[in-house]
């Protein structure tokens, strides 16, 4: 609604209240000037910070976050992909667009972290934290400097499944690599992979819907998975989730690691 249109559509209710004899109408008022008037005064003055102001922007969704709590939240979004392969990861810092992070556990050097990057944590930053420019990560040290040893740690073994140009936009395929049956799904042109099989019960999940929002709608149950993340998005988040599968792309061709998933 147009400002105009709303002032005289407040004025012609007041109206009517004070015709009806109702005395809220002059309380509506006092209430607005009392929670708009101090706000308003602080932006004429030039006291943009004042806690005042914040308030009345906070009503509105308008305050501004700071840096570091919307890198945080967006952050929160992908932790449970990234923890679901065995990794960590930890802000280190917000400085003019630029994002440093600390990957730990089995991110640590593993061949599907730049991936993890690029379609996880850069793709949240860029939807939480306005003017985000590039992240830097950071692999776990020990205290005294060195990099932590990675002998022991797992590493992905990336499957040869399909040629990216023959997986269209909303597809949903099924596939199967050493052994392991998968479901591969192909939303907004990227391609992302789950062990193909309802977290409720383990029905496989052919048959099911992808929606345009990236939400994978069970054929059993009816039950929502966010395609990216495989977190529950329906009425039970902390339901269990769908194993996400590490997803390399290399010369058109889609592999996967199920060896970590």
């Amino acid at each position: 609604m147009e400002l105009d249109a709303a002032i005289a559509e407040l004025e012609q209710l007041i109206a009517t209240l004070e015709l009806d004899g109702d005395e809220r109408a002059l309380l509506l008022l006092q209430l607005v000037d009392a929670i708009h008037r101090p706000g308003l005064a602080r932006v004429a003055a030039g006291e943009l910070d004042h806690p005042q102001l914040h308030a009345l922007l906070a009503m509105y969704g308008l305050d501004a976050v700071e840096p570091v709590d919307a890198a945080e939240e967006a952050l929160d979004a992908v932790r449970p992909y990234i923890e679901s392969h065995g990794g960590s990861v930890e802000l280190l810092g917000v400085d003019a667009g630029t994002v440093r992070i600390r990957l730990e556990g089995a991110c640590v050097g593993c061949a599907g972290s730049a991936i993890t990057l690029k379609r996880g944590i850069e793709e949240a930053l860029r939807e939480h934290l306005p003017g985000f420019s590039e992240v830097i990560a950071e692999e776990a040290r020990f205290a005294d400097g060195p990099a932590l040893p990675m002998a022991d740690l797992r590493r992905p073994v990336f499957v040869e499944v399909a040629e990216e140009a023959s997986l269209a936009e909303g597809e949903l395929r099924p596939v199967t690599a050493d052994g392991v049956k998968v479901l591969l799904a192909r939303h907004t042109g990227e391609v992302y992979a789950l062990r193909n099989g309802c977290a409720v019960d383990g029905l496989p999940l052919e048959g099911s819907r992808l929606t345009a929002d990236g939400v994978l709608v069970c054929p059993w149950h009816n039950c929502a998975y966010d395609v990216r993340t495989g977190a529950r998005v329906d009425d039970e988040p902390a339901a269990p989730r769908l194993t996400v599968v590490p997803v390399a792309l290399r010369d058109g061709i889609v592999k996967i690691a199920v060896n970590v998933a």
